[in-house]
């Protein structure tokens, strides 16, 4: 895979900016003005299963970048920058680390 150009790393930055900032700073917003917030999605049903989902996937795309040498980032670290930022943060940012040579 060749490197990424200076625009698309600028978007990538761009990216994990916004997800780290934007996505997760307004679930912490609303975990702080809305405490009962969480309770009521871990009990909706749809909302769970949502959840569910993005913890699969979390995990999925962690094996996958290790797989294909995407990263150099181990998978572990690649679910805490999700857990930390958000997968909008922890997929840019596995991309713009330099990766490993095979």
């Amino acid at each position: 895979m060749a490197p990424f150009s200076k625009a698309e790393r600028l978007l990538l930055w761009a990216v994990g900016i916004l997800g780290l900032a934007g996505v997760n700073g307004v679930f912490l917003w609303a975990i702080a003005a809305r405490p009962d917030a969480m309770r009521e999605a871990l009990a909706n049903p749809i909302a769970l299963v949502f959840m569910i989902e993005a913890g699969l996937l979390v995990f999925l795309l962690a094996w996958l970048f290790r797989r294909l040498g995407l990263t150099r980032l181990g998978w572990a670290w690649f679910v805490v920058l999700s857990l930390v930022g958000s997968l909008a943060f922890a997929i840019p940012v596995a991309l713009l680390l330099p990766r490993r040579e095979r």
